[in-house]
C-alpha cells in the first residue's frame, strides 16, 4: 500500500517552513512525505514526527547527480525549501526537469522569481509543471489582488507590509537573506516611474491591527515589485516595506544598511549570522506579527477607493502564513487540479480560500475594509 501513495520530497524539509509545509501535508494519509537536506540526522528528526507518513533523507541541492538521485526516488512532487534564494540558480529546478519531476519553490528572491519563466520550453519539452514563489510573496498577495481587483476600475497603487513577530522561531537561511540584502540597491515603480531605492532605506510607521499594533518598517526588494506592475500596465505605484521588532533592532538593521554602502570592509555572511543570535536573545517584542495590502484607484463611478487587506498571526503562529501556499499548491497538483506543463511565478495560481484553508488550525485571522478616501 505504501508505494501507492504520492511520494513527496521537501528539500529542506527540516527548516523553519520546510517543517512546516510537512506538517501541513501530513493531513492527508494518501501522500509520502521524504524530508531531505545536508544533515541526515534533522531529516530523520523531523520525519520521526510524522510516523508512516514520512521519512529523511539525506540530500544535497548541489549534488552534480541530483537528477539521477530524483529519478530513483520515483517522485510526484519536489518543494525546493533550502533557501536563501537571492544568488541561488535554478539547478534543483533543472534537475526536476530532467527528471520529469514536478517542482515547487518558496523562493522570495525578486530575480529568482521573476526569470523563473525561462526554464518554461524546457519544462514543457518534459511535461512537467514547475511553480516558484509558492510563498505570502507573490501566492498569497497575488491571490488577494484576484480576490479583491473586480472591486476597481482602475487600480493605480499597490503598498504591501509584513511585520514579522519578534518571538518566534526564525531560520538562519532567512535571517541570512535579510542581512545580505542591506543596502542593495533596488527599483521601485514610484508615480509612474522607476526610481532607486535600497533595502533598509525610507524607515516609515504602518499601523496593523491590534494585537501587532504600530511598527516601523523600511523598504526591501522582493518578487512583487516587478510581478505587479507586469500584471497591471496602469499601476503608478507599488511599494513593499518589512523590518523587525522592537525599534532599536529595526534602527540597527536601518544603520547596517547605511554602512554596507560606505566602501568598508563588511563581512555580511558573519553579520548576519551575528544578527542572527542577537535577534534570539533580544529583549522585548511579542509573538504577534502580521500582512498588510493597501489597494488604491478608483471605481467604476469614477470615484477614489481603496482596500486594505490583512493577516495577523498570533501567539507565535506567523510563520505558517508563508507555508500555507506551497501546501495549496502541493495539494492542486497532486490531485490534477493543475497540470500545466511550464515555468511560472506563482502568480494567481490560487484562490485566497484554498490558501486560508490551510490555516484554520492556528492562530491566524484575516479581515478585509474598504477605506474612506482620505485614509
Amino acid at each position: 500500500m505504501k508505494n501507492l501513495k504520492k511520494r513527496v520530497l521537501i528539500l529542506g524539509g527540516y527548516g523553519t517552513f520546510g517543517s512546516r509545509i510537512a506538517r501541513l501535508l501530513s493531513s492527508d494519509s494518501e501522500l509520502q512525505l521524504i524530508i531531505a537536506g545536508h544533515d541526515k540526522f534533522k531529516a530523520d528528526l523531523c520525519a520521526s514526527q510524522f510516523p508512516n507518513f514520512a521519512e529523511g533523507l539525506r540530500l544535497e541541492r548541489d549534488a552534480v547527480n541530483l537528477a539521477a538521485q530524483l529519478k530513483a526516488l520515483h517522485l510526484d512532487l519536489l518543494i525546493h525549501c533550502a533557501g536563501p534564494f537571492q544568488h541561488q540558480d535554478y539547478r534543483v529546478a533543472r534537475a526536476c526537469i530532467e527528471a520529469r519531476t514536478p517542482y515547487i519553490d518558496i523562493a522570495d528572491g525578486r530575480r529568482f522569481v521573476c526569470d523563473f519563466q525561462r526554464l518554461s520550453p524546457a519544462a514543457e519539452g518534459a511535461g512537467v509543471p514547475l511553480v516558484s514563489g509558492a510563498s505570502s510573496l507573490p501566492a498569497l498577495s497575488s491571490a488577494v489582488l484576484k480576490e479583491l481587483q473586480d472591486k476597481f476600475a482602475e487600480l493605480d497603487s499597490v503598498d504591501i507590509s509584513i511585520a514579522p513577530a519578534h518571538r518566534i522561531e526564525r531560520g538562519l537561511a532567512t535571517v541570512r537573506a535579510g542581512f545580505e540584502s542591506l543596502g542593495n540597491s533596488f527599483p521601485q515603480l514610484q508615480d509612474g516611474q522607476w526610481r532607486e531605492t535600497y533595502a533598509g532605506n525610507h524607515l516609515r510607521r504602518h499601523r496593523l491591527a491590534h494585537p501587532v499594533g504600530e511598527r516601523w518598517l523600511c523598504d526591501f526588494d522582493v518578487p512583487d515589485l516587478e510581478l505587479w506592475p507586469r500584471a497591471l500596465p496602469g499601476l503608478k505605484n507599488a511599494r513593499f516595506a518589512t523590518g523587525v521588532e522592537p525599534r532599536a533592532l529595526q534602527l540597527g538593521l536601518v544603520l547596517c544598511a547605511q554602512l554596507a554602502r560606505q566602501p568598508l570592509p563588511f563581512n555580511k555572511l558573519q553579520l548576519s549570522r551575528l544578527g542572527y543570535r542577537l535577534a534570539a536573545h533580544w529583549p522585548g517584542g511579542s509573538g504577534h506579527g502580521g500582512m498588510l495590502i493597501h489597494l488604491g484607484g478608483i471605481d467604476r463611478n469614477g470615484q477614489p477607493l481603496g482596500y486594505r487587506w490583512q493577516a495577523l498571526g498570533l501567539n507565535g503562529d506567523g510563520p505558517w502564513i508563508p507555508a500555507a501556499p506551497a501546501a495549496a499548491m502541493a495539494r492542486k497538483i497532486l490531485r490534477g487540479e493543475w497540470n500545466r506543463a511550464g515555468a511560472q511565478a506563482c502568480w494567481q495560481l490560487l484562490n485566497l480560500d484554498e490558501i486560508l484553508r490551510e490555516l484554520t488550525r492556528f492562530s491566524v485571522v484575516t479581515a478585509v475594509e474598504r477605506l474612506e478616501p482620505d485614509s
